[in-house]
């Protein structure tokens, strides 16, 4: 048999894996392609509804507390519910589409017939108080709330498939060695989604809503089937057992709550969403804060578009840093400039109340020069650093882990933040009082950054850069291997 000649072998296209998956570099380039384009479409839909929502509730009467029960805590409460059951059965699940892609592509159409309805929710409030026998009692308004509240459950219930199982999928497709950079240029198509939006669209939220919520949704229908059906899955090894050996849905919580409550180590990262999602649950009120500073929405999308702009630009050098250090010490050192520079500097509108073109200018420097570098180290939080931190194998069970965790904090979050807003809004005004969120972000973020000091020591001593594993309960059928091992057990 000939040897093939240097020049033959030269011409040979390279070729990468990710478990069954072969690719070259066309193949890859392709990929990339749908994921990032599924990508621009999915942080346009997310971006679209929680900066409008507020919005609408706002010029329907609702208060604070409404809104942050509507828009916080009902949605967290029906995630957490929801996104353990569909991750676990998610890694668990074998079809010939895969174990990823049927989540998302069967519920494609119910989320968007919800986001569709979402558009015209204050006209089918007030349509429901006029021919709806029963309810004369409510005001329109309080009725118009009800249904917009209603149909943000049912948005919320579909959306959670994508929102649990979409992030999976990259672990699955996109080989190992290149998931760092993939992540850059994902974080960096969602960013400039969103500063497309604050550019262009957000302007119009007051006064062309049912179109921009429309369109969301046949952007996401289009863009989101394409992904699906140009996407293929590799071949998955059965199922992993059970801790004690059995079926059935006892047996299933059983292994979930014993692998992923069981080992003190991930304990440090639940506690840190926990709190980080109080901190962030009065991001709902972000947009009055806005307001408050004497900003109109034109100058709000400008500053958004162009923090937004450059947060896409810096993520690509933060996800360098996290594949050179890791992303635990970009994720620490963000806290760290969070909480002892750009909060300290942010309450600066407690004491000082400028002309709306000085508030612009200084929004628009505090934005650039603060938020937009924490949030591109943040951005490695997740998931960079949750892909080095849970096993691959059950990723979606524990992603689900500390989703819920999260989303027990945006419970908590959402309505007590409404209710802290309304508290102070007593003593400094209801406009004065979007000042003081930075002082709630304060006071929660710290002990957050503790949480992840001390999981990172706990990293280091289970080997961190060079020999970290992460640790796993066995089952009874692989309690003899190696490979299962649990240091720190709780």
């Amino acid at each position: 048999m000939p040897i093939p000649s240097s020049a033959s072998v030269s011409r040979q296209p390279k070729v990468y894996h990710c478990g069954t998956l072969t690719y070259t570099s066309r193949h890859l380039f392709i990929l990339f392609f749908w994921l990032l384009w599924g990508d621009f479409c999915y942080m346009l839909m997310e971006t679209v509804t929680p900066s409008i929502m507020p919005l609408k509730f706002r010029s329907l009467g609702a208060s604070n507390m409404e809104i942050g029960l509507i828009l916080g805590t009902i949605p967290a409460v029906v995630y957490s519910i929801l996104n353990p059951i569909i991750s676990f059965k998610s890694d668990r699940y074998r079809s010939p589409l895969g174990r990823r892609i049927p989540f998302i592509l069967y519920t494609l159409p119910f989320l968007v017939c919800c986001l569709i309805c979402l558009g015209f929710g204050d006209r089918i409030g007030y349509w429901l108080h006029a021919h709806l026998p029963g309810v004369n009692r409510l005001s329109p308004n309080t009725l118009a709330i009800w249904t917009i509240g209603g149909l943000m459950v049912m948005f919320t219930f579909f959306n959670t498939f994508v929102t649990s199982i979409f992030w999976y999928l990259f672990n699955d497709v996109v080989p190992d060695h290149l998931l760092a950079r993939f992540m850059s240029w994902f974080r960096m198509i969602s960013m400039l989604s969103t500063t497309l939006y604050n550019f262009c669209i957000f302007r119009f939220a007051n006064t062309h809503t049912t179109e921009i919520l429309v369109g969301a949704a046949v952007l996401y229908f289009v863009g989101f089937g394409l992904m699906c059906r140009n996407i293929r899955e590799g071949e998955y090894p059965p199922p992993p057992p059970y801790v004690d050996g059995e079926t059935g849905p006892f047996s299933a919580m059983k292994t979930y709550a014993k692998e992923c409550l069981t080992i003190r180590h991930y304990w440090y990262q639940w506690i840190a969403s926990f709190l980080y999602a109080l901190a962030t649950g009065i991001g709902t009120f972000g947009l009055f804060f806005n307001l408050a500073i004497g900003l109109d929405l034109e100058k709000i999308g400008y500053i958004n578009g162009c923090n937004n702009l450059l947060t896409a630009v810096l993520v690509l050098g933060t996800g360098w840093l996290a594949d050179r250090y890791h992303p635990f010490r970009v994720v620490i050192g963000g806290l760290c400039f969070d909480l002892f520079l750009a909060l300290p500097i942010t309450m600066i509108w407690i004491f000082w109340h400028p002309s709306g073109q000085v508030a612009f200018w200084v929004a628009l420097a505090i934005s650039l020069g603060l938020s937009a570098p924490y949030q591109a180290m943040w951005a490695m939080s997740d998931p960079p650093l949750l892909m080095r931190l849970f096993p691959r194998e059950r990723y979606g069970q524990f992603c689900s882990t500390n989703a819920i965790w999260r989303s027990m904090g945006n419970v908590i979050g959402g309505g007590l933040a409404g209710g802290f807003l309304d508290l102070v809004g007593h003593w400094v005004g209801k406009e004065q009082s979007y000042f003081y969120i930075p002082v709630w972000l304060l006071l929660f973020k710290i002990p957050t950054l503790f949480c992840f000091l001390k999981l990172f020591k706990s990293w280091k001593h289970l080997g961190g850069d060079d020999a970290y594993k992460p640790p796993m309960i066995a089952s009874k059928e692989t309690s003899g291997s190696a490979a299962e091992t649990v240091p720190g057990r709780c």
